[in-house]
């Protein structure tokens, strides 16, 4: 196998990630990653190959960064629903001492 596989995966990545509405879902990714590490495994690494290694680190970097962010929107909305949840709490336990 050729490097032009791996170049063509990194290709893939960043063009996911070039596209802030796209949304990585596990089973794309996972075949991301299948063919990447496919590719990398018969890579010949020969001329250019420590510029494809540099793209890749930037790509983890990107994708660490997505992944933080991701987390912590998650985070967000798991606070304002468990805030939710209390507000509704202490509203049926006033209703019920209000009666």
């Amino acid at each position: 196998m050729s490097d032009g596989a791996v170049r063509a995966a990194i290709q893939a990545m960043e063009a996911w990630l070039a596209d802030p509405e796209s949304a990585l879902d596990g089973t794309a990714l996972e075949a991301w990653n299948r063919d990447f590490r496919a590719a990398m495994a018969g890579a010949e690494k020969g001329p250019g190959w420590q510029e494809l290694v540099a793209r890749a680190h930037r790509l983890a970097e990107q994708v660490e960064g997505r992944r933080r962010a991701v987390e912590a929107q998650r985070d967000a909305v798991r606070l304002e629903l468990e805030q939710q949840a209390q507000g509704g709490r202490a509203l049926k336990g006033y209703g019920a001492s209000a009666r």
